[in-house]
Order: structure tokens, then C-alpha cells, then sequence
């Protein structure tokens, strides 16, 4: 899973374009040469970006408001579009597809994560502690989404990884979610000195997202999952051995 389940919300450039015109505007300003600080255009910056954020953040608002009422499949960038109150155009400004839009609404958040993994690492821990409280963040996050959403995200995060192995992305790039619990986890005698990291965290990573897949699908009833399957992973993970 990315960052924001995010490796998505990192690949996208920040744009300050409103309209074509502004889109020419700005997209000149920031070819310009160093004399050019002076350009009145300058002037303008920082009411375009702001206006930039505030129409990025009502398509992500009023894509997932419709989501929410509409469910997933049925909702439509025309549609997102018109809840947004604007174009089809400035909405591919900033998203190519709808698919991207969701990758922004932060269903599941790495950095709420691993500030529960730091907590947990500042007194004395183990593995499995480690590891439920990674997996209790993300639980607890997805519970203020539909069902839909969630396993529409995790499908999208496994397109986004393919995408990137595909572009040259290596197997650290995409171990985000454990990969610096794991690293604490070393340094701290939790894990053994010769173990993959890397091939750890992408093994929890890839349970992890599978199980709230499934969950999302209704395969695993309400049950929660940190419990049983932090214990499953820390016992997989502490057999892995060095090497």
C-alpha cells in the first residue's frame, strides 16, 4: 500500500491552474527566468493557488460524498464533476481518471500508522505489538468508509504497484507500510540482524491489504482483524530467519 494508501498521492505534481488561462499563465511563470521575480503575474500566485486547492479539494469532496450515497461503480466524472461544480476539464487537471481520486481520499493512512508504531516502540514491545498496532490504525480508519470504497482502494493499490514495478520501482519502494516499523524493530532486537527487511514488510503488507480486501468483501464477517492476524504474521515473520 502507498502513502495516503498514497504512492499515487506522491506521483501527482502539485498544479496551480484554475482554467485555461490561468493554466497559461502560470505554466509561463514557471518557465520564466530568474528576472522575471519581478513579473506582475507574481502577484497572482497565491490567490490561483488557492483557488487551485479549494477546486482539487471539492472534486475529492463531492467524489466521495456521491460514493458514499451512489456507491462506487455507479458514479461517473460527469457526475463527480457536477457535485464539484466544475468542468470535466479542471477535473483532468488534476486526475486522468476517477480511479485517482479516490487514492486521494485517504481511506488508509501510513503516517497515523507508523505514529502508532512509534508509540508502541517507545516502551518496551514486541513484534506482534508492533504489527497490531499498524493493523488497528488502518482498521480503525477504514470504518468511516462503505465497504465499496475500501475494496475498490485496495484493488486500485495493487494497480498502482504493478504500475510501478513495471516503471522500476524496487520491492523497498513499495513496503511502505512496515518497512519502518521493521527497521525500528531490528534496531531494537525485535527482529534478527540478517533478516530481509524489505522481503518482511512486503509480506505484511501484502496479508494485510488482502485481509481488508476480503474483509471489505464480506468474506471474513466482523470479527476484528488485528488481533489474530498480527499474531499470524509476527509467527511468519519471525520464522523468515536471517538471509
Amino acid at each position: 500500500m502507498a502513502k495516503k494508501l498514497g504512492t499515487a498521492g506522491a506521483w501527482h505534481g502539485f498544479l496551480t491552474v484554475v482554467n485555461d488561462w490561468d493554466a497559461l499563465g502560470c505554466l509561463t511563470m514557471a518557465r520564466g527566468s530568474p528576472d522575471s521575480k519581478h513579473d506582475h503575474r507574481q502577484g497572482r500566485a497565491v490567490p490561483v493557488r488557492a483557488r487551485s486547492h479549494a477546486s482539487r479539494d471539492a472534486i475529492i469532496q463531492g467524489a466521495l460524498a456521491l460514493w458514499r450515497t451512489k456507491g462506487f461503480a455507479a458514479t461517473t466524472v460527469t457526475d463527480i464533476c457536477k457535485a464539484a461544480n466544475v468542468s470535466k476539464a479542471l477535473f483532468y487537471v488534476y486526475f486522468a481518471r476517477r480511479e485517482d481520486v479516490l487514492m486521494e481520499v485517504e481511506v488508509f493512512t501510513i503516517r497515523d500508522a507508523h505514529l502508532a508504531a512509534q508509540a508502541v516502540a517507545s516502551r518496551p514491545y514486541d513484534l506482534f505489538d508492533l504489527i497490531k498496532a499498524v493493523i488497528e490504525t488502518l482498521e480503525q480508519g477504514v470504518r468511516h468508509y462503505p465497504a465499496e470504497l475500501v475494496f475498490e482502494t485496495v484493488l486500485e493499490t495493487y494497480r498502482i504497484e504493478r504500475r510501478a514495478l513495471a516503471d522500476g520501482a524496487t520491492e523497498a519502494d513499495l513496503a511502505l507500510l512496515f518497512l519502518e516499523p521493521f527497521e525500528q524493530a531490528r534496531r531494537d532486537g525485535e527482529l534478527p540482524a540478517g533478516i530481509d527487511i524489505v522481503r518482511a514488510a512486503r509480506i505484511a503488507q501484502v496479508l494485510v491489504g488482502d485481509a481488508i480486501r476480503c474483509r471489505a468483501a464480506g468474506d471474513l464477517g466482523e470479527q476484528p482483524l488485528a488481533e489474530s492476524l498480527a499474531r499470524e504474521i509476527s509467527a511468519l515473520i519471525g520464522g523468515l530467519g536471517p538471509g
